[in-house]
């Protein structure tokens, strides 16, 4: 799996999704899913893509369990929070309410650890950094 390509991609999945609720919220006149927007367009498009910037500058080994745990972590924890967001808030009766909490408490979880993990990232890889020093 070539993480740059991944995480990239993914991010403009969100964009679009985050561009098209924006747009709905504007010609509805609604504000409604503004908070659902506003994290679509920050964790899932931004921090994706920032993750995917990151991977690109880095030489990140391939076989790192670091990074691959990182890359999944973001990718379902992302989706995880702004998903748990959308049933929490709007509970569509599909399923009981406390499914739709867990989802997006779990969601958000994952997405600390993966933010966690970036960190250490940094930390264990950021000797790599271009500055001449």
């Amino acid at each position: 799996m070539n993480r740059t390509r991944f995480l990239l991609r993914t991010s403009a999945i969100y964009a679009l999704i985050g561009t098209f609720i924006g747009s709905h919220m504007a010609g509805a006149g609604s504000m409604l899913f503004r908070a659902i927007h506003a994290h679509i367009l920050v964790v899932g498009w931004l921090s994706l893509f920032a993750f995917a910037v990151f991977y690109r500058m880095f030489m990140i080994p391939k076989s790192s369990k670091l990074a691959t745990v990182h890359v999944w972590t973001a990718f379902i924890g992302a989706f995880g929070l702004t998903g748990g967001m959308y049933l929490h808030y709007f509970k569509p009766p599909l399923m009981p309410e406390i499914v739709y909490l867990l989802f997006y408490i779990i969601g958000g979880t994952i997405l600390v650890i993966s933010f966690i993990l970036f960190a250490i990232m940094t930390f264990v890889y950021g000797r790599a950094i271009t500055d001449k020093e």
